[in-house]
This record gives structure tokens, C-alpha cells and sequence, in this order.
């Protein structure tokens, strides 16, 4: 038993002096963004430049055209998806500034996608915006109707 015992603990002693030493590694920790990153010779890259979200347009309201020289694209038609794949379709449109909501107002969160369906969306389908809009879903639990 006392045999046993030992092995154990050398075992578990073994595996974090392992995690210890693999900690430890600048290498593996250096992702250029700190001071540790600082080599003579060489010039770190610049910070991209900060970007700041679209404030959403209220209900009912039609967000600006996109400026001249930024990426737009016509919002495609998410009402009716089930949230995951409208948040899937959004994406692949280019649009990454998602949010949603609870459609009936019970301030419940969106936490399993895949249980969630659209009932609405802002903005609407068909208008063309900049990528940089934020979508947001108006949602209910797939086996709610929609208000």
C-alpha cells in the first residue's frame, strides 16, 4: 500500500514540475505584444488602429449608407432561422457586429443558440450597410411564437 502511495505522489510530482518548466518557456508565452518581446535590432509592429462599433439604430429607423471606401453588403434575411445558423449567415456575409435580444421582453439571454429562433432583425433585410453595422436579433425560444 505504501508502495502505492508513493507512486502517486512521484507521479503527480513529476507532472507539475513538468507544467512548472513548460510555463516558463518565454517562447511559448511571447506573443509580441508585451515588454518581454523587446529585441534590439527590431522594431515591434504597430497596435492596429482601435475600432470603434456602430451605436444600433433605433426600431423603425434606417441606419446611414456606408461611407465612401468602406466594405458594405445588403443585410440578407434572417427571420424565421433558427438563431445559430442566423448568426452562421451573418458572418459569412461579413457582418461580425451581432447582438440579440429577447423578443418577448423577459430579459432572458441567449445563452444555447441552437434554442433560440429570429422573429426580428435591425436592420431590416435588403438594406445595404457597411460590414461594420451591428445586426441585432429580435428572438424567442424555438417552441415560443413569435410576438
Amino acid at each position: 500500500m505504501r508502495t502505492h502511495r508513493t507512486r502517486v505522489l512521484l507521479v503527480t510530482a513529476a507532472a507539475a514540475a513538468c507544467l512548472a518548466l513548460a510555463g516558463c518557456n518565454p517562447q511559448a508565452a511571447d506573443d509580441g505584444t508585451g515588454p518581454a518581446s523587446a529585441t534590439p535590432g527590431v522594431t515591434p509592429p504597430a497596435a492596429p488602429p482601435a475600432t470603434t462599433a456602430a451605436a444600433p439604430a433605433p426600431a423603425g429607423s434606417t441606419p446611414a449608407p456606408p461611407k465612401a471606401g468602406k466594405p458594405s453588403a445588403a443585410v440578407p434575411d434572417f427571420v424565421g432561422q433558427v438563431l445559430q445558423a442566423a448568426q452562421d449567415g451573418a458572418q459569412a456575409a461579413g457582418f461580425f457586429l451581432l447582438s440579440s435580444h429577447d423578443a418577448l421582453g423577459k430579459n432572458r439571454n441567449q445563452v444555447l443558440d441552437r434554442n433560440w429562433k429570429v422573429c426580428t432583425q435591425t436592420p431590416a433585410a435588403g438594406t445595404k450597410t457597411g460590414i461594420d453595422t451591428k445586426i441585432d436579433f429580435g428572438t424567442v425560444k424555438i417552441e415560443e411564437s413569435c410576438p
